[in-house]
């Protein structure tokens, strides 16, 4: 009995041992399975940490490659814009440069125009102040080489030629609207005058008229040199 109970009690042992030893395997493959279960957590976060490292210098090279577009765009538009502004320098140049070439070149036709009609009237009045001085020295020759009667009508058709001249020229001026050639009309109508005066005083028999012609003469080619001189200043100073 003693044989059967020691028998029963070493099975029981075998079996608490077999039981312990089945459960320390049980703990070491629990323990192993937790090192395994840990070792690939570990490998996870260190892979998702490669990862997350990746991605951040993924993003960085791409934050890299966007702020050097950026600068480049930054740069181009920088360039683009002095460019543009040189241009703008070069243009307002170039057209300050055309203004005053056209500037000049209206000024040189101006002064050309102005000294073509300055030359123009200058030379029209002297025209005929020598007009005027040869008209009043043939009257002073034909005192003493025409008669009487055929002086007087002269004389006579000269002052009516005269009025028709000045009526011809006030027309013209009326219509062309020019104030030089009223001038000249009324400058006519005075040598009419003066024809129709000598007339008289030769018809009268003035002692006189000799002296009279003559200061008739000399005040026609007073005038008319004054009338150029004014006319020169005039041009000269207010460009008129």
């Amino acid at each position: 009995m003693k044989k059967a109970e020691e028998n029963t009690s070493n099975k029981e042992e075998k079996t608490k041992k077999t039981e312990e030893n089945t459960s320390n395997k049980d703990k070491k493959t629990k323990k192993t399975e937790q090192n395994t279960s840990n070792k690939e957590e570990k490998a996870k976060k260190t892979e998702q940490k490669r990862t997350a490292k990746n991605s951040i210098l993924e993003i960085s090279e791409e934050a890299k490659d966007n702020l050097n577009l950026q600068s480049k765009k930054y740069q181009n538009k920088d360039e683009k814009a002095l460019l543009t502004a040189e241009d703008a320098e070069m243009s307002h140049e170039k057209l300050q440069k055309i203004k005053d070439e056209i500037k000049e070149s209206r000024k040189e036709s101006k002064d050309k125009v102005k000294n073509s009609s300055l030359r123009k009237k200058l030379v029209r009045n002297l025209v005929i102040t020598i007009l005027v001085t040869i008209y009043f020295l043939f009257i002073d020759l034909g005192i003493n080489s025409i008669p009487i009667t055929a002086y007087i009508l002269d004389l006579k058709t000269f002052s009516v030629f005269i009025a028709i001249i000045s009526i011809v020229i006030f027309e013209r001026a009326y219509k062309k609207d020019e104030n030089y050639l009223a001038i000249h009309g009324i400058e006519m109508v005075v040598v009419g005058i003066e024809t129709l005066l000598l007339l008289q005083l030769y018809s009268v028999g003035n002692e006189y008229f000799n002296y009279i012609l003559l200061g008739i003469t000399l005040g026609m080619i007073v005038y008319y040199l004054l009338k150029c001189l004014c006319i020169y200043v005039r041009y000269k100073t207010k460009g008129k």
